[in-house]
């Protein structure tokens, strides 16, 4: 036999707990001497960590009770019941954490963007989060072929953990830093060399893709931004010094060939 004292030694559970399980009818000690003290068998040990693992599967004290000691014949039925619940709980549990992990990430890389984060953003990112994947897919289904579709859903996310999403949002940082610059500045031709590179990369040397691509995701006048940080400003400036950079850059290749 096993004190109370001794009983939360061996199991790693306070004597508090113990007298909780107790008044609750969890776990009746085996005898109660007549000083108060409670002891408690190898039995009650058993009982106890069957209780123990029930919680650690996220069981509510109340369910394990009625496990423990309803009818044989029901327990069949109540464990089916109460494994069912509990597997429904942790999927919704999964489910919200990862649309409160998504969230975050695409808040992290709005804020890399802009530096902060406003409310309307938040509430433009939960509207997108939930929006239907299906509109999505019937769009590139339309305007683009099974090929463009694989590279453009390769593209970074802001809602994922990517390298080249937060290499992204700074690019479009600097971009928006520097609108004011001349397109023939240095700080202009670098953003630009950069804009090409990165996209020549992820749209794996497809032009004809990238120009397809942006022209789709420029906002009509008027209407909202399609790509968050690609808002009409943002795209005209960098058209402007991407042609400035590929204009000179075709001018130096046809200097260098009169000269040969």
């Amino acid at each position: 036999m096993y004190s109370i004292g001794q009983l939360s030694k061996k199991t790693n559970i306070s004597i508090r707990t113990l007298r909780f399980y107790d008044e609750i009818g969890l776990l009746k000690p085996a005898k109660v001497a007549d000083s108060g003290y409670r002891y408690y068998s190898n039995e009650e040990v058993g009982l106890l960590r069957h209780i123990t693992a029930l919680k650690e599967l996220g069981f509510s004290l109340a369910s394990i009770k009625e496990l423990l000691f309803t009818e044989k014949d029901s327990q069949e039925h109540r464990w089916e019941t109460y494994l069912d619940f509990e597997l429904a709980t942790i999927a919704e549990k999964k489910k919200r954490l990862n649309e409160m992990e998504m969230l975050l990430q695409t808040a992290r890389h709005a804020f890399e963007m802009k530096g902060q984060v406003e409310s309307e953003d938040i509430f433009l990112f939960i509207k997108t989060m939930r929006s239907s994947p299906d509109t999505r897919e019937k769009f590139l289904a339309k305007h683009f072929t099974e090929q463009e579709i694989d590279i453009i859903k390769s593209l970074p996310k802001l809602d994922k953990n990517d390298p080249r999403s937060m290499e992204w949002a700074k690019l479009i940082r600097k971009v928006k830093e520097h609108m004011h610059e001349p397109l023939s500045s240095d700080i202009s031709q670098h953003l630009a060399a950069q804009i090409i590179n990165l996209s020549m990369e992820w749209f794996q040397q497809d032009e004809e893709l990238i120009d397809k691509y942006w022209s789709m995701i420029r906002p009509e006048k008027g209407k909202e931004t399609k790509v968050y940080g690609l808002d009409a400003d943002v795209m005209d400036y960098i058209d402007r010094i991407v042609d400035w950079y590929l204009r000179h850059a075709q001018e130096e290749d046809d200097d260098g060939r009169k000269k040969r």
